[in-house]
C-alpha cells in the first residue's frame, strides 16, 4: 500500500490548490482530511437481497455476501464540529466501499443534498480563494463563508430541509 501524498507532494498544481482552498476555509488540522475530517468508519459484509441480480450487473451483488467499509462523516474539514452543529456538520457524507478482491473495489460515495457549490474543482479554487474569511472563527462556519453566497447558481443544492428535532446538549428532547 502507498503512503498517501501530502498536499505539497501533489504533482497536479489544481489538486495542490484545492487542498489550499480547503485548508484555507477550515484551518490547517495535521492528521485529518481537508473535508468530512471527522467520521466513523465500520466494517461488515454485504449480502444483496434474493432477486436483485435481475436488475443490476454490479459485481458487488453477484455474489452471496461481500466484505464492505463503511464511514459516515460530517462535513467539515474541522475534526472537532459537534456532530449536532447543524451547519458545521452538515451536509453528511457516507461512502461504500465493496471489497471485490486484492486491490478491486467498488466505492459508493454520496453526501446528504442534491449538489455541489460548484461544477469543477477549477471553479471552486478560482471563486474561493479571494472570498476565504479570515481567522479560525469562520473556518467551521460554512454558511457564513462569502465563497458560498458568490455562487448563486449552485446555492440552492446547500439549502438543507430543517432538521426533525433531536436531543443535544444544548437542545434536550421531549416528545
Amino acid at each position: 500500500m502507498t503512503k498517501p501524498q501530502t498536499k505539497m507532494e501533489q504533482e497536479d498544481p489544481l489538486s495542490r490548490d484545492a487542498l489550499q482552498a480547503f485548508d484555507d476555509l477550515f484551518g490547517l488540522h495535521a492528521g485529518f482530511r481537508p473535508v468530512h475530517a471527522k467520521g466513523i468508519l465500520l466494517s461488515g459484509v454485504f449480502t444483496p437481497s434474493a432477486g436483485v441480480a435481475a436488475l443490476t450487473k454490479a459485481p458487488h451483488v453477484s455474489r452471496p455476501s461481500i466484505r464492505v467499509a463503511v464511514r459516515f462523516s460530517d462535513f467539515a474539514g474541522v475534526p472537532t464540529v459537534p456532530d449536532y452543529d447543524s451547519e458545521g456538520a452538515s451536509p453528511r457524507g457516507i461512502a461504500i466501499r465493496f471489497y471485490l478482491q486484492d486491490h478491486v473495489h467498488t466505492d459508493i460515495i454520496a453526501h446528504s443534498v442534491d449538489g455541489f457549490p460548484t461544477r469543477t474543482a477549477e471553479e471552486f479554487v478560482n471563486s474561493s480563494a479571494p472570498s476565504m474569511p479570515a481567522g479560525p472563527a469562520h473556518r467551521s462556519r460554512r454558511r457564513s463563508n462569502p465563497f458560498l453566497v458568490r455562487v448563486p447558481l449552485r446555492w440552492p443544492s446547500f439549502r438543507l430541509p430543517s432538521p426533525s428535532p433531536r436531543a443535544s446538549p444544548r437542545n434536550p428532547f421531549t416528545p
